[in-house]
């Protein structure tokens, strides 16, 4: 591993063709931060336990005060709240269930909640319990029993869709690599992965990231072992790991669980066509004869290099190693957003300088020290750059941009991830009013938030994602950077010099980055032959599922920035409707919720295949999946609690709030020797215990978010 110091080639382990070498730092992206912080003492197996209602003790027995009173008419005793485990055992089969409940709780709530699990009829369900040397039949009113035997259930779990065919998984990034994760866990292992790079990552970081980019959000919320049953990663030494330590990461959990066997890298899906079960090819599809499908098949290339340019990939002009793969379900991971909008603008060839995209490592960073640098854009991969700038030694940075996107501190992003119930957006945006007061402006302000005259509800309207990070806001304060809003952009150029439409002259630059966004591919919709998106799936086809990241952010509460908890959710759902298909058309698709959506062409310069969905698309789909589909529900009831557990294991707030403030005070000291900031007072990080931890409770006291066994610990409350 390189030191604190350096960062060469030799610590890469990632060699991708084409691409220019920016690696002439003096600073290393995976330093550790905090690293004299220990972790928490409890252990996540605990934490889980607890939230289950185990190793609970017993607890004493409520009385009202009165021995009979008009609230209590069953004799003066309350309901213990007591958790036992409830072991039920179906008659025939001796299929066993524990389910945690309260002491106090009937039979005819274990009826209900088993008639939920199995989509039995609550009535046909009948339960019997030993009681001394004979069994008694138990009924409704009865307190449950340790142990029962249960009548009119089969079975527990249900029966899977049996197909000929492989499964199909387009895409090893991180989406892809967990639904392969989640196929093992369920004992499935009939599948394979294509993917066209060489190896486990993805597009985002394997092509369109930067060798320096850096994850915005925090590791805690975005790690492949994001699930109750696999341990808290051990192999970052910073929340915010570097693109090579990620794929590091890709790699090392892929080969420990067993996923690089059912890999086929460097290869293209370039075809897909469908056949029915008479074995012909067919353009129909009916979601109601959905069972007329036989298969899908694949016709697939192998290539040598990726062929991408700009984001976008380049077909041979003639058919090399062409293949083909039949297969009986397609879950399709295309990467979000992945092809950059593109823009030029007049006098290009006069400006002398460099010019270019400000990823796929398409610029020679080592050109930027002691230049002026632009960045053209406002989303998070220009705040991204900010920091790359910086790092690389530029001088003076510009952001220009048509209207200011919000962005966001580590720590508000922190404390969305690590919330059991998601933050109102009323209280997302108070977090951040420390950091913005210091460069004196206002996230209330900004065009994105709808809110009303008092501040006391909001919602948050932006067509670009949170760019995250504190070295934004610190290169504001300092000087270091300025953020320039051009509502009708650049005007031209001419030598070294960024023209206006204003009419405002940004001279002495000699590094231009565009940042302008990305557009979606409308390839994608060609493979798959969609006329339209329902939810994730196309055409109302069960067995053909397609999950890119909604882009946009439409909300009233924030529960997280980051894409491990979707990454969960999305695998788990497009796994179970595969199983069990007869559960989507019967449920969420004969009750018409799905949300659709068809490509939209109206913009020539940001073209939207049908499945490029925003957030209230994705939001909405979760919805009507789990009203519709009580069988899922019941399987993602804990995801809500697996994401905050996580989390906060990962990220104490002691050991956060110190990494937090020794990489912005890095960053501080950098910029007081380049002559900047040095005519104020110095920056002190806007964050600390004291005033983080009373937003944490602050939160929980509004939301009623109960603390979790870890938050005695790490929040020091009293047990």
């Amino acid at each position: 591993m390189a030191s604190d110091e350096t960062w060469d080639s030799t610590t890469l382990g990632v060699q991708v063709e084409g691409r220019a070498s920016n690696v002439n730092l003096n600073h290393n992206p995976d330093k550790p931060l905090a690293a004299n912080y220990p972790p928490l003492q409890v252990s996540q197996e605990d934490v889980f336990k607890s939230c289950k209602g185990e190793n609970f003790g017993a607890e004493q027995l409520i009385r009202h005060e009165n021995w009979w009173t008009k609230d209590d008419p069953l004799g003066g005793h309350a309901t213990s709240k007591t958790i036992i485990q409830v072991t039920v055992i179906i008659r025939d089969s001796g299929e066993t269930l524990s389910v945690p409940m309260e002491t106090g709780a009937t039979i005819l709530e274990l009826s209900y909640l088993l008639a939920y699990k199995t989509g039995t009829d609550p009535g046909e369900i009948g339960f019997v319990s030993k009681q001394g040397c004979s069994y008694r039949r138990m009924y409704p009113s009865d307190q449950v029993r340790p142990k029962m035997t249960i009548s009119g259930i089969e079975s527990f779990k249900k029966t899977r869709m049996k197909y000929w065919y492989p499964k199909a998984i387009i895409g090893a990034g991180h989406i892809g690599l967990k639904t392969a994760m989640i196929l093992l866990k369920k004992k499935d292992t009939d599948f394979v992965i294509f993917d066209r790079m060489n190896r486990v990552g993805g597009t985002s970081w394997m092509y369109q990231a930067n060798t320096t980019s850096k994850l915005q959000t925090e590791y805690g919320a975005y790690h492949l072992e994001f699930d109750e049953d696999n341990p808290i990663p051990s192999m970052f030494n910073s929340p915010w790991p570097s693109r090579n330590r990620l794929l590091q990461h890709f790699h090392q959990v892929s080969e420990e669980y067993g996923i690089l066997p059912y890999c086929k890298f460097s290869t293209n899906v370039k075809e897909m066509n469908i056949y029915d079960v008479s074995g012909a090819p067919t353009k129909m599809f009916s979601a109601q004869k959905w069972y007329m499908v036989e298969k899908y098949q694949l016709t697939t290339e192998r290539i040598d290099v990726a062929q991408l340019t700009h984001g976008k990939f380049v077909p041979r002009a003639h058919a090399v190693d062409e293949a083909w793969f039949d297969c009986c379900a397609i879950m399709f991971y295309p990467g979000n957003l992945t092809i950059p909008r593109e823009e030029t603008y007049k006098n290009e060839d006069l400006f002398d300088g460099e010019i270019g995209y400000g990823m796929f490592d398409e610029v020679d960073y080592s050109k930027v020290p002691g230049k002026d640098a632009c960045i053209v854009g406002h989303g998070a991969f220009a705040v991204e750059n900010v920091r790359t700038c910086c790092e690389y030694g530029a001088n003076k940075c510009y952001i220009i941009c048509r209207r200011k996107n919000i962005a966001c501190p580590r720590v508000v992003s922190w404390m969305a991830n690590r919330s059991l119930n998601a933050l109102t957006c009323v209280h997302f945006l108070n977090v951040m009013k420390p950091m913005y007061d210091m460069i004196g402006w206002d996230p209330w302000d900004y065009y994105a938030v709808n809110t009303n005259e008092k501040r006391t509800t909001c919602m948050i309207q932006q067509k670009a994602r949170f760019g995250i990070g504190d070295i934004y806001f610190l290169s504001i304060y300092m000087g270091k950077m300025e953020v320039v809003v051009e509502p009708r952009g650049i005007k031209k150029l001419s030598h070294h010099t960024v023209h206006l439409d204003s009419g405002r002259k940004l001279e002495n630059v000699t590094v231009i980055l565009k940042l302008l966004g990305f557009v979606g591919e409308m390839e994608n919709d060609r493979l798959m032959k969609i006329k339209e998106m329902a939810g994730f799936w196309v055409n109302e086809d069960p067995r053909r599922y397609l999950v890119a990241e909604p882009v946009s952010v439409m909300a009233s509460n924030m529960g997280g920035t980051s894409l491990s908890p979707g990454a969960l959710s999305w695998s788990v759902m497009g796994i179970y409707f595969i199983h069990h298909p007869q559960d989507f058309i019967a449920g969420v698709v004969a009750m018409g919720m799905l949300p659709k959506h068809a490509s939209d062409m109206s913009d020539e310069g940001t073209p939207r295949p049908a499945y490029v969905v925003d957030a209230r698309h994705g939001t909405s789909t979760g919805m009507a999946v789990s009203i519709h589909t009580p069988h899922l529900a019941q399987e993602q009831s804990f995801d809500g609690i697996i994401k905050a557990v996580k989390h906060r294991l990962c990220h104490p707030v002691e050991k956060f709030l110190a990494a937090a403030k020794e990489d912005w005070d890095y960053y501080a000291e950098k910029f007081r020797a380049e002559g900047f900031g040095l005519d104020k007072p110095y920056p002190t990080y806007p964050y600390n215990q004291e005033n983080t931890r009373g937003m944490i409770l602050q939160h929980m006291q509004d939301t009623n978010e109960p603390p979790l066994l870890c938050d005695y610990e790490d929040l020091r409350l009293s047990s």
